[in-house]
């Protein structure tokens, strides 16, 4: 199982180094937040790459296999641990084939059916990237997508591991990762939410309290150091 995460560049910086966020992904929203200074794509997917040492996953624009093909080039000459995201479409598909081929393990994203997901991992997707939150906000069971995409790939013996994008909320994320999603992709502060409990809480509460009751040398010793 794996964390992947999204946010600013200093929070997608700091989860990295954490050492619970495997993977950083991006998308092009999140680049049109990085680059409204003035920036630009090349300059911002740099310095990400200089401060952390995950995958990095870019979405390529295209619109057709040759764009994304150049594309991909052009960014893997910044970094080799930049991998591409394409968009669930013929051309997007087509793309991902020729770049599984290459080693560059393509996520297929804004996978909405299962049709999608079986042709991305047909041609040998690493990942595919059902969106959890957008297709719950159109009504459908975006869950029910989830275990269904998990249910086939075992039918099959299919490699392609399924991330679970657009999740919101921690309810979505131990949902998808019970229906068969192998990662969960969430923004910073959602990352932040999956550690809390009311009940872990009140533990903490308990413990400190029970803390202040006796003497412990070693954390004296610490204390001293410290000041």
């Amino acid at each position: 199982m794996e964390l992947w995460i999204s946010g600013t560049i200093d929070e997608v910086v700091a989860a990295a180094e954490s050492g619970l966020a495997a993977t950083i992904a991006t998308n092009p929203t999140l680049i049109a937040r990085w680059t409204a200074d003035g920036r630009t794509l090349e300059d911002v997917v740099t310095e990400v790459t200089r401060r952390v040492e995950v995958p990095v996953y870019v979405q390529l624009h295209g619109p057709d296999v040759a764009g994304f093909l150049a594309e991909m080039a052009a960014l893997r000459k910044i970094s080799d641990r930049i991998f591409p995201k394409l968009v669930a479409t013929h051309e997007g598909i087509k793309a991902a084939a020729q770049l599984a081929k290459e080693g560059m393990r393509p996520l297929v994203t804004a996978v909405c059916t299962l049709n999608q997901a079986f042709m991305a991992g047909a041609v040998g997707a690493s990942y595919v990237a059902p969106y959890v939150g957008r297709i719950e906000d159109a009504g459908q069971d975006a869950v029910g997508l989830v275990r269904s995409i998990a249910q086939l790939y075992n039918m099959h013996g299919i490699e392609t591991k399924i991330a679970a994008a657009s999740v919101r909320t921690p309810v979505q994320a131990e949902a998808s990762l019970l229906a068969g999603a192998h990662a969960i992709v969430v923004f910073y502060d959602v990352f932040q939410q999956l550690f809390e409990s009311s009940l872990t809480q009140a533990s903490i509460d308990g413990f400190e309290r029970d803390w202040a009751t006796f003497t412990f040398e070693g954390r004296a010793d610490r204390q001293r150091i410290s000041g």
